[in-house]
């Protein structure tokens, strides 16, 4: 029974231990970003501001070229509106954002279930800012 509750213990202070504690704090900061690829609102994007390259992967490839400072994002339904208003290719296309803890719960919103294919493992949650276009 001793040995259980030792064993119980080491347990629970390891995984009290073992959590990443190298998360990065969200910003609230608006940066730029060029969005690489673009389908049914899911996109790839790369940081433009150096000041925040730290939100962003580096080392994605597509169609032969390397981008660092990237991340994939999900646009919400009143962003994608937004931006359909400059241009409907949006590959190329600089926004300015922010991060966001999570993602816009829109229950009206209605678009196809595509995906960007072999999209960077980082995801972070990002919103237009008032002034996205500057």
């Amino acid at each position: 029974m001793k040995k259980r509750r030792l064993i119980m213990m080491i347990a629970m202070v390891w995984l009290a231990t073992g959590c990443d504690k190298t998360e990065k704090e969200l910003t609230n900061t608006p940066f730029r970003v060029t969005i690489i690829s673009e389908v049914c609102g899911n996109a790839i994007v790369q940081i433009r501001d150096s000041a925040f390259y730290q939100y962003g992967a580096n080392g994605y490839v597509k169609a032969g070229i390397t981008y660092d400072h990237v991340f994939t994002t999900s646009f919400s339904c009143a962003d994608l509106a937004k931006m359909q208003t400059l241009t409907a290719d949006k590959t190329g296309l600089v926004i300015k954002v922010t991060l966001t803890p999570q993602s816009v719960i829109e229950p009206q919103c209605i678009r196809c279930a595509a995906t960007v294919p072999d999209a960077p493992g980082l995801f972070q949650n990002i919103a237009l800012t008032s002034d996205w276009s500057n």
